[in-house]
């Protein structure tokens, strides 16, 4: 059976910190939609008797990378046809309209990524996203 894994490669040029939590929940809310059920786990119960919310059970990264790799590693995955999700500097404004407006002026050079999301068989992504440094 394939594993499957998770990848978060951020702009290893932005420096707020701000802005990279911002992408990385963005992100987690949109992957959370893509996922599969039974990529997550039950409910768990504390030593009170509280109960925690389900977290997912596979693998997830977070590594950092430059623009030109991010779209590389973007195009490649599509191409592959691994599940990604991105967020562009055209996401930031509250307004979706917005988004919709400024990202079709823009083609695939003129985009500026924030964060990418990558999930997908191991043994693609892996090999794609190894060798990018961690995200500190």
């Amino acid at each position: 059976m394939n594993k499957n894994i998770s990848v978060l490669i951020v702009d290893q040029a932005r420096e707020d910190k701000g802005i990279i939590s911002n992408a990385a929940f963005v992100l987690g809310l949109t992957a959370g939609r893509e996922l599969p059920q039974e990529t997550f786990g039950p409910d768990v119960v504390d030593g009170d008797g509280s109960t925690h919310k389900y977290l997912t059970q596979i693998g997830h990264y977070v590594r950092k990378a430059g623009q030109n790799k991010m779209k590389t590693i973007r195009k490649e995955c599509l191409d592959k046809g691994i599940l990604v999700v991105d967020y562009t500097d055209d996401a930031a404004p509250a307004d979706y309209a917005e988004y919709t407006r400024t990202i079709a002026a823009h083609n695939e050079d003129a985009l500026q990524y924030r964060a990418v999301w990558i999930y997908g068989p191991e043994e693609i992504v892996y090999p794609l996203t190894k060798n990018l440094s961690k995200l500190s």
